[in-house]
C-alpha cells in the first residue's frame, strides 16, 4: 500500500546501487550475481531473516504479512498536473465516508447535499481551478451509448449490455491543457452510470485509491480473495471499507456472480510473479483475478499482466474455459513479455520482488508477462475471434507517467521492453499468412475509442474529443 518495501528492498541491497553509482549500469548484469552475494551475505540482510544458508532463506513473519496499521490512509490530495497545484487534507478514519462522498458527488458518481465545511473546501478547489463545478451531477454524454466496449486505457475498459455498465481496473487521468484539444482523457463522467467495478491486481496502476474514490460509496466493487495481506498483495476489500465503500466483495478463483444482465467469472491470475520459476517464499503471491464477462450477446476475457508462473500458465485457463463452455468473442491481453534479469527488478516498481528470487535464479533472463506471441496464442487457445492489445499505456497521459512507449511524433521503440501495439497485429498477419491456420481478427484500440456491433463484424467507434491524432 506503500513504497516503503521497495525503498526497504533496495537498502538491503545497496552494494548494487554502490557499484551503480561508482560504475554505472553497463555491466551491472554480468556483475550482479556477486553484488547480490554481497548483499544478502551482509549482517543487516540476515538480520531480516529468520533462517538464512547463504543459497536461500526465510523472511521473518512480520515482513511478510505487515502490520496493516502501519499503513492507513491519512490524507487526500487533489493537484493539477499540469501546473502542480493542490490542496491537501488531513483525515482520520471516521472522515473517510463523507470526504469520499465529496469527491464522488464532484465526479457526477453521488448525489451529495454538502454541509458548511465541505462547502468551504468545494470552493477552495473551485478557486484553485482543481474542480469544475458545473458538471457535478450534469447530465452525462450519450456519445458511448452505442458501444459494447470503450477501452479507456491502460488496462481499463467498459464492458456494457442493455442492463448494466461493469468498468475493469479503472485508471483515470485528469484532462488539461497540455493534451490536444481533439484528444483528452477519457473521465468517469464521460461514461456514465458504472453499476460495478472488478479488480485484477492490486498494482497500483491496477487498484487506483484516487480513480476509485470518484464511485459513489454504494457502488459495488468486486477484488479478488484473499485469506491475509501481504509484502505482494493488498487486502482490497478491507482497504476500500477503509475509505468508505460499503459494497466490497472478494471473489475466488472458479466462482462467478452476477451483475444484473451480465455474468462475472473469476479465473487463476498466473505470472506477474517475482519469477516465472520458483520462488522464495512461494505461499506469497501477487493474488489476483483474470475475468470473462459474458454478456447477453457477447463474452469478453480480461487477462491484464498474467503469464505464466511455477503455480500455471494463464493460456491452459483459455484452453480449459473454451473445454467447458465454448470460444469466447474477444481477449483483451498484455503482450509486453517483461523480460528481465532478477538485479533489474531493483530498478523497478516492484523492487521487493527481489526479495523472493534464489540465488540459482540470479543469472537467468526472466519473463514475467505475456509477450506478443503468448498473447496471440492465448487467443486461439481461447477460440477468440478478436484480439485486443493492451495494458501497456498508450496515450500521453501514461507514457508521461512511465506507462507504455511514446507512440507520438517523437516516439521510440524499446521492442525489448516496451513494443508498440502495432506489432501484434503484424505478427498475427504474419502467422496467419504463413500457417493459414487461424480466423483471429486482431483489433488496435486507442484510449478513447469502442468496440461495437458485437458479436457480428466488430466495428470502432470514435467520438469528438478523443479522436487519436497521430500518425500511424
Amino acid at each position: 500500500m506503500s513504497q516503503r518495501p521497495d525503498d526497504s528492498a533496495r537498502a538491503l541491497f545497496s552494494p548494487v546501487f554502490d557499484y551503480v553509482k561508482s560504475r554505472g549500469l553497463g555491466d551491472i548484469i554480468a556483475q550482479s550475481p556477486a553484488l547480490l552475494q554481497r548483499s544478502v551475505d551482509s549482517e543487516v540482510f540476515r538480520n531480516h531473516c529468520e533462517y538464512h544458508d547463504g543459497a536461500s532463506w526465510r523472511l521473518r513473519p512480520e515482513i511478510l504479512y505487515p502490520d496493516r496499521q502501519l499503513a492507513q490512509p491519512e490524507e487526500l490530495t487533489i493537484y493539477r498536473e499540469a501546473s502542480g497545484e493542490s490542496v491537501t487534507v488531513s483525515l482520520s478514519g471516521n472522515d473517510w465516508s463523507k470526504v469520499h462522498r465529496l469527491v464522488a458527488g464532484l465526479a457526477g458518481q453521488e448525489v451529495i447535499n454538502p454541509d458548511p465545511a465541505e462547502c468551504e473546501l468545494i470552493s477552495t478547489l473551485a478557486d484553485n481551478g482543481l474542480v469544475d463545478v458545473p458538471a457535478m451531477n450534469g447530465p452525462k454524454s450519450r456519445d458511448f451509448d452505442a458501444a459494447d466496449m470503450t477501452f479507456v486505457g491502460h488496462n481499463t475498459v467498459l464492458i456494457r449490455s442493455p442492463k448494466a455498465s461493469v468498468i475493469i481496473d479503472p485508471f483515470f487521468r485528469s484532462s488539461g491543457e497540455q493534451y490536444p484539444t481533439s484528444y483528452q482523457p477519457l473521465t468517469i463522467h464521460d461514461l456514465g452510470k458504472i453499476d460495478a467495478v472488478l479488480i485484477t491486481h492490486s498494482h497500483p496502476d491496477h487498484f487506483d485509491p484516487a480513480s476509485l474514490l470518484q464511485f459513489a460509496t454504494t457502488t459495488r466493487i468486486i477484488v479478488p480473495a484473499l485469506s491475509r495481506e501481504t509484502i505482494l498483495s493488498a487486502g482490497m476489500a478491507a482497504r476500500l471499507s477503509e475509505l468508505g465503500f460499503t459494497n466490497c466483495e472478494p471473489l475466488a478463483w472458479d466462482q462467478s456472480l452476477r451483475i444484473l444482465d451480465q455474468e462475472i467469472h473469476a479465473l487463476p491470475f498466473y505470472g506477474e510473479q517475482p519469477t516465472n520459476l520458483d520462488v522464495l517464499h512461494p505461499e506469497i503471491r501477487n493474488y489476483g483475478n483474470t475475468y470473462v464477462v459474458r454478456t447477453p450477446r457477447y463474452s469478453a476475457a480480461f487477462v491484464a499482466d498474467s503469464g505464466h508462473d511455477a503455480a500455471g500458465d494463464v493460456k491452459d485457463i483459455g484452453k480449459e474455459w473454451r473445454r467447458k463452455f465454448g470460444p469466447i468473442d474477444v481477449l483483451f491481453a498484455g503482450y509486453r513479455g517483461w523480460e528481465t534479469y532478477p538485479v533489474q527488478l531493483l530498478f523497478s516498481s516492484v523492487s521487493r520482488y527481489m526479495l523472493f528470487v534464489p540465488p540459482r535464479l540470479w543469472k537467468s533472463s526472466l519473463q514475467l508477462m505475456n509477450n506478443i506471441d503468448d498473447a496471440i496464442d492465448l487467443a486461439e487457445h481461447w477460440g477468440a475471434r478478436y484480439l485486443v492489445p493492451y495494458g501497456d499505456g498508450g496515450a500521453p497521459w501514461y507514457w508521461e507517467i512511465g506507462l507504455g512507449p511514446r507512440l507520438d511524433d517523437r516516439s521510440f521503440e524499446n521492442s525489448a521492453f516496451d513494443p508498440f501495439p502495432e506489432r501484434v497485429i503484424e505478427r498475427a498477419n504474419l502467422r496467419k499468412q504463413k500457417d493459414n491456420a487461424t480466423a483471429l481478427e486482431t483489433v488496435l484500440l486507442r484510449p478513447g475509442e469502442s468496440i461495437r456491433e458485437l458479436p457480428g463484424r466488430a466495428s470502432v467507434l470514435r467520438v469528438d474529443g478523443h479522436i487519436w491524432p497521430y500518425q500511424g
